[in-house]
């Protein structure tokens, strides 16, 4: 029975006054009717009548303002038997150019009705001066260290955000234009300041501008939008937690600037400028600089600065007499800090001397436009002084072939000189030699010792020819075998540019019966010319001598794996060729 009764009470109570309820109705109201460019204005959409709609509200007339969604709250009211609700949707708007805005109507749909608004006039003033954005607890300032550059030249772009209040969730918008590069330099940093008289808590964030084409420009304002965080309208919570703070999303713009970039001069411009401007230093070593033939220098050259430095060009090295240059690959960093941009290029050469002698290397110079003096400067390395002494072991081509060695000739056969006379005395009488036969057969001691000589001279001539003869087949079995050597030792998978540079000079001592201590590519193709190798074969083998030479000299000895089935081809050919 009681269950009766209190679901009787519920439905007089609640349900009867939803059926009296008022009638839906909507209102638009602006907390301000004249604000500036830096203010953020409270709109506020009430719909009275409902606790619900079908969809957000649609509202007019804001295509000059950023909007920022505030939330959404509802209210349920019954006073004396009488049913009323609503339902407030909150924005923000930030308006983007001066002027007077009508602001409105508002359509929102309620139980598929639609309903409409009231409108707002809003007008926004300029700020007091394009120089000085108007301040208050949230401003925003933006300076240049120069009105006037050159094309490519850096100056400083710089944003300071003066705070009185707490803020979050900071985005920066900075102004696009065409031709205006900005880059930041650092992260941004935050210190006390004062403006005014009044403590700021100030955030800089610093820009690097670059001007790449000459023109007059106005930079428009950056902006900067936040929640910010007002103590005096905050609601606690009960444990104070800041998560129940009030908070709005503002956005604040600083002021325009003007620009103007000139171009650069042509009077006195370098041959061959590659467009860097700014201060720049150059400095190169030659390490080491005395040598020994076969042996290697390397020159390094070392250019640092500030300004465009992504222009730095990659130097060239000149044709030096007598010396073969492999460059090396360039090493570029660029590092912004509070100044501009900085960085640096590291440039090497390795220097392999082909005679002995005393060098020198001719300086290397760089062309760049000082914006300090408004001139062209030209700097340039020092000489480098190289002296090249004679290598370890003297490196000569020998025939091994008879008849030659050390350079030097040899008689292929000498005249066979008269020693002497036949030892035993000649006998004109039986009787002597009958007298001498006995004295010999009765000791065989003496007869031994009459042959020995004969025997010694016979042995020692016996092996004279075999010596000579094994001389002379020796190279001949070496250059049987030089090709499979070689073939063998590319089969190994040799990864190393100086093993494989190695095997071909011992390639072509072995075949040709030469002794080099290095073998050089214009060499190589000159010694198969001469054995009757076609050109084009010869060339081939140049060519990869050059790749190994340039791997050896420039450090890279790793990656020739491709010439382990390279070279047992070519070296086929060239047998197939020789004479």
């Amino acid at each position: 029975m009681k269950k009766i009764i209190l679901l009787l009470t519920f439905f007089i109570f609640i349900l009867v006054p939803c059926q009296t309820r008022a009638e839906v109705s909507i209102t638009l109201s602006l907390d301000r009717q004249e604000a500036t460019l830096s203010d953020s204005i409270r709109m506020t959409i009430k719909v009275s009548g409902a606790r619900s709609c079908d969809s957000s509200p649609v509202i007019r007339g804001l295509d000059s303002f950023q909007v920022s969604p505030g939330g959404t709250s509802s209210r349920v009211e019954i006073i004396n038997g009488k049913f009323s609700s609503s339902v407030d949707y909150t924005y923000y708007i930030q308006p983007s150019r001066p002027g007077t805005f009508q602001v409105g109507p508002a359509k929102v749909k309620v139980r598929g009705k639609e309903f409409q608004s009231n409108t707002g006039t809003l007008t926004i003033l300029k700020a007091a001066s394009p120089e000085s954005p108007a301040k208050g607890p949230i401003f925003l300032m933006a300076t240049l260290s120069s009105k006037k550059t050159y094309v490519e030249e850096q100056v400083l772009y710089t944003l300071k955000l003066y705070l009185k209040i707490s803020v979050s969730d900071i985005s920066l918008q900075l102004p696009e234009l065409d031709h205006l590069a900005f880059k930041q330099l650092e992260k941004p940093r935050e210190y006390q300041g004062v403006s005014d008289g009044s403590t700021y808590r100030i955030i800089e964030v610093p820009y690097g501008l670059m001007g790449l084409k000459a023109g007059n420009y106005g930079i428009k304002p950056s902006r900067m939008s936040m929640t910010a965080h007002d103590s005096k309208r905050s609601r606690r919570g009960f444990f104070d937690d800041p998560f129940f703070r009030a908070g709005r999303p503002v956005t604040i713009a600083s002021q325009a600037l003007e620009l103007k970039v000139v171009p650069l001069p042509d009077k006195g411009k370098p041959g061959g400028f590659s467009g860097l401007v700014g201060s720049f230093k150059i400095k190169a070593t030659l390490a080491p600089s005395k040598i020994r033939m076969g042996e290697s220098a390397t020159l390094t050259v070392h250019i640092s600065g500030r300004g465009n430095v992504n222009r730095i060009p990659d130097l060239k090295m000149p044709d030096l007499a007598h010396i073969k240059v492999y460059a090396d690959e360039p090493v570029f960093e660029a590092r912004p800090d509070l100044k501009g941009l900085a960085g640096f290029k590291i440039m090497k050469w390795a220097l392999v001397p082909e005679q002995q002698g005393d060098f020198e290397i001719p300086p290397l110079s760089l062309s760049f436009f000082d914006p300090d003096t408004h001139k062209y400067r030209i700097i340039q390395t020092p000489k480098q002084p190289l002296i090249v002494l004679p290598g370890k072991g003297k490196m000569i081509m020998v025939e091994a072939g008879p008849g030659r060695q050390n350079g030097a000739n040899k008689s292929a056969k000498q005249e066979v000189k008269e020693l002497g006379h036949d030892i035993l005395p000649l006998h004109t009488s039986v009787r002597n030699l009958e007298a001498r036969s006995l004295i010999m057969s009765e000791g065989l001691f003496l007869w031994l010792t009459l042959l020995l000589p004969f025997l010694l001279y016979v042995s020692t001539f016996l092996g004279l020819r075999l010596k000579k003869r094994s001389v002379r087949t020796m190279p001949v079995h070496r250059a049987k075998r030089a090709a499979k050597n070689l073939v063998r030792q590319c089969r190994q998978g040799r990864e190393d540019a100086n093993s494989l540079s190695l095997c071909i000079r011992d390639y072509f001592n072995d075949r040709f019966g030469l002794t080099l201590a290095s073998l050089t590519p214009e060499d190589a193709a000159g010694i198969l010319a001469s054995k009757g190798v076609d050109s084009g074969t010869s060339q081939k083998l140049r060519a990869i001598l050059i790749e190994l030479e340039n791997n050896i000299y420039t450090g890279q000895t790793r990656g020739v794996g491709r010439m382990n089935t390279e070279i047992p081809r070519l070296i086929k050919e060239i047998e197939r060729e020789i004479r």
